[in-house]
């Protein structure tokens, strides 16, 4: 662990409050424990911690059910009402209760050892991390603000609705380049393509290619910044300097005239730019444009 990885926690959480503030959608879903946390709202009780322990830590909630259901002496199992980390190459102990490492567990006190470890898990052991996190998000947003949202309207705040793909708004609120235009042979056909042929989940992952988030601006494409567009690019566009602010302006200006037919469609996810070659067929569009977002990666195609 770094030195300062407390510093690196607030400055996600800054940058987890940016993209809120500005309204960016953040394909990242939170455990619903964490964003309860951030909203202020403290658990008094440390039985809710088991419910939403499987949020964070699916194999300790299994283990923790084990011992629950465990129908023989949980005395045999060898537990005490203590954790063992490795921190660092360093194990070190934490007590659950004060003396808790001469504590065995029993059938008498499982459950609370059960509940107590829960908490450890998704509070104590986190609590440094998430309180630099917080301080960092806070710093660009007023706890008074969060007070108004529950914790699924805060998840939909941060990373969107989880609601197919309208083509039509995105269509609408397209901006074209290079010679591109609404109704060019290369576009239409593009539009086809998602339409008919593209599954729900690969109209996800198109807009992930060219945006990274698979899911759209939740007051919809109309306030999506910067606009969603298509550039159309030549073979040589890009394939030895990458995505620079110069390629990609130069690229806006001039029609592209080069065989493109071995070019995979690239994008500049910053600029929610999708740079499509001028292609002669619409099949190899279909399988170009299929193959780029299966491939998971956008810019490093370029």
């Amino acid at each position: 662990m770094q030195d300062n990885h407390l510093q690196l926690f607030e400055f996600v959480g800054r940058m987890l409050g940016k993209a809120v503030y500005e309204g960016i959608v953040v394909d990242v879903p939170f455990a619903s424990f964490f964003l309860s946390q951030l909203l202020g709202q403290q658990h008094q009780a440390l039985y809710s911690s088991m419910d939403e322990l499987p949020s964070l830590d699916r194999e300790l909630y299994r283990s923790l059910t084990f011992v629950k259901h465990h129908q023989g002496d949980v005395q045999d199992l060898d537990l005490t009402f203590s954790v063992d980390e490795d921190c660092l190459g360093r194990l070190v102990t934490h007590e659950l209760v004060p003396g808790g490492k001469a504590i065995p567990v029993t059938n008498e006190n499982k459950i609370n050892y059960i509940h107590l470890m829960a908490h450890f898990r998704m509070h104590t052991q986190i609590k440094d991390q998430t309180a630099a996190f917080f301080k960092g998000f806070r710093s660009l947003i007023n706890p008074d603000w969060l007070a108004l949202f529950s914790t699924p309207e805060l998840q939909r705040l941060i990373s969107g609705d989880n609601v197919p793909l309208d083509l039509r708004d995105l269509r609408k609120h397209t901006h074209y380049y290079g010679g591109f235009h609404d109704s060019h042979r290369v576009v239409c056909w593009l539009w086809d393509i998602l339409d008919k042929d593209f599954s729900d989940e690969e109209r996800r992952l198109f807009l992930k290619f060219v945006t990274s988030c698979s899911k759209p601006p939740l007051l919809g494409f109309a306030h999506l910044e910067p606009p969603f567009s298509i550039r159309c690019v030549e073979v040589g566009d890009d394939e030895d300097t990458g995505d620079t602010i110069g390629s990609v302006i130069r690229g806006f200006f001039t029609i592209r005239k080069k065989d493109p037919q071995n070019r995979l469609p690239t994008s500049s996810t910053c600029f929610n730019l999708l740079k499509l070659p001028n292609y002669q067929k619409k099949s190899t569009l279909r399988d170009k444009l299929r193959y780029a977002i299966s491939s998971n990666t956008g810019f490093e195609l370029s």
